[in-house]
């Protein structure tokens, strides 16, 4: 009974660590993208930083990385979809948008994955996770036409192009599961997906001229070696969680991911919190939670 005590303990606290970290890349990108990084170069060594990191955990404990053809396939397409693409239109709208706002769009995934699952019939309908996405929905609604939050109509167009990052996130997530290598460790998977992810980006840095040379102390050099540093961090505390406490924990990071976003615009960009803005956030934090707990209490049951 002590054990599992501890256990619960220990999964909350990275539970909330984890949160913390993902939450605080937000404004570090805010950051970033204010002070010169191009959204293309630091896309890039978010990628490959943590790339490394992964692979040298993977090489570890696992001897080698899965590179036939099939794991490369795997690897590229869901580079691509799940980070690639996502990141570097979450990049370029980081300085657009203020940082809290970012947080609480980009992490939206769950409402919008829920709907497309059941379009190719991975998951089964439920009218409390429905209601859960509506539920979402408005708060995503609010969040995009507040004037207080979103006070210029290009911050609004801004906001809605940043949705096209959870839809990315939410579309790699059923390919994985639809596709995904048999007898495969997450670990693995995710140094592969991000070394095929520089791969992909290189060639775009090189030819649109934004590569970003860390070739100096500045402040902005710093921080995207901050959030290189934090973002592997994150991924070993991910699967530690994984492995610690399962999918139900995980599938409440969304939320604080969110919290801390806003808490980090708030406390550094001196980002306000208006009324209107704090309901929408309400509702999407509810959300996330009612459509994130049903389904893996959904999935639990169908294990036993």
């Amino acid at each position: 009974m002590q054990n599992k005590y501890k256990k619960l303990i220990l999964s909350i606290l990275l539970l909330i660590l984890l949160g913390f970290i993902w939450g605080s890349g937000y404004s570090i990108a805010h950051y970033a993208m204010t002070h010169g990084v191009p959204p293309l170069g630091y896309s890039f060594w978010q990628s490959l930083g943590p790339a490394i990191v992964l692979l040298i955990f993977c090489l570890v404990k696992e001897g080698r990385l899965n590179i036939s053809l099939r794991y490369v396939r795997y690897y590229l397409i869901a580079g691509l979809l799940g980070i690639a693409l996502p990141n570097t239109n979450m990049y370029f709208a980081a300085s657009h948008l203020p940082a809290g706002i970012l947080a609480v769009i980009v992490n939206t995934v769950p409402i919008m994955m829920y709907p497309l699952a059941l379009l190719v019939r991975q998951e089964k309908f439920q009218w409390l996770r429905m209601a859960g996405v509506l539920l979402g929905v408005i708060g995503i609604i609010m969040v995009v036409s507040s004037k207080s939050s979103l006070p210029t109509s290009s911050m609004t167009w801004w906001a809605l192009l940043t949705l096209l990052s959870p839809l990315f996130f939410a579309i790699c997530a059923l390919y994985i599961v639809h596709d995904r290598p048999k007898n495969s460790s997450s670990l693995s998977l995710s140094a592969g997906m991000l070394i095929a992810t520089a791969i992909i980006l290189m060639p775009l840095v090189i030819d649109t001229h934004q590569f970003y040379p860390l070739n100096s102390f500045s402040t902005p050099n710093l921080v995207v070696i901050l959030e290189i540093i934090l973002s592997s961090i994150g991924y070993v505390i991910f699967f530690q969680l994984l492995k610690l406490a399962g999918a139900v924990y995980y599938s409440l990071v969304g939320g604080v991911v969110a919290l801390t976003g806003l808490f980090w615009g708030w406390l550094l960009f001196d980002e306000k919190l208006y009324m209107w803005t704090v309901i929408a956030v309400i509702c999407i934090i509810v959300a996330l939670c009612v459509v994130t707990l049903l389904q893996t209490t959904q999935r639990s049951s169908n294990e036993y």
